[in-house]
């Protein structure tokens, strides 16, 4: 995963090691939400007083918030601005609260994302666009969608893959035909979504 260095030591600056600014890194711009089992795996080490240490950082500077949650116990919510607004991220959805199935969906695609770490991310809305745009040359309009209705005498704008989840662009040479033209573009949106969407239906505290 990319993880401009400067923005490691922006979070590293609130009081974090670098290891922990890194994972809160992943946290802020993929998910919002994490368990220590999360934070052990990302770190490659056991529950013990190192996690322990963090969550209680976490707490005592008001990054993150704590509940328990019957059948997956304690998930951690990062929402301070003091995180965010330094990686330029203060304006993300990961910050607000959110339902408890939406909650669940963020803690599914942790676990895939710490399954693939060698693997680059597409963050932001436009890398997506231009993946699929320019890459793919799959014309815009088949794109997952949503209208945003604006106030009185403005305009209304579109979001483009507004459920937020993190896209691979590393199997994009599979999706060309031997001829070495693009396969049809609803086709291309629909193999790319299945493989880059969270595919892992479970997860453990």
């Amino acid at each position: 995963m990319k993880m401009p260095q400067d923005q490691i030591e922006r979070i590293a600056a609130l009081g974090y090691t670098e290891p922990e600014a890194r994972f809160l890194y992943v946290v802020a711009t993929h998910s919002g939400y994490f368990t220590m089992r999360h934070f052990n795996a990302f770190t490659e080490v056991s529950r013990g007083k190192r996690s322990m240490a963090f969550a209680q950082k976490l707490l005592k500077h008001a990054h993150a918030t704590v509940r328990d949650y019957l059948g997956t116990g304690s998930v951690f919510h990062l929402f301070s601005r003091l995180v965010y607004g330094p990686i330029d991220k203060d304006n993300v959805r990961n910050r607000r609260r959110h339902s408890f199935d939406y909650i669940r969906t963020r803690l599914v695609q942790m676990d895939f994302l710490l399954e693939n770490p060698g693997h680059d991310f597409l963050e932001t809305e436009s890398d997506k666009v231009n993946l699929f745009c320019e890459s793919l040359a799959v014309p815009k309009d088949v794109l997952p969608a949503k209208v945003y209705e604006g106030g009185s005498g403005s305009h209304t704008t579109v979001g483009y893959f507004v459920d937020k989840f993190s896209r691979l662009p590393y199997r994009v040479s599979r999706l060309w035909s031997p001829s070495g033209t693009s396969i049809p573009a609803r086709e291309a949106y629909g193999v790319l979504s299945r493989i880059s969407r969270p595919i892992k239906d479970s997860f453990a505290t």
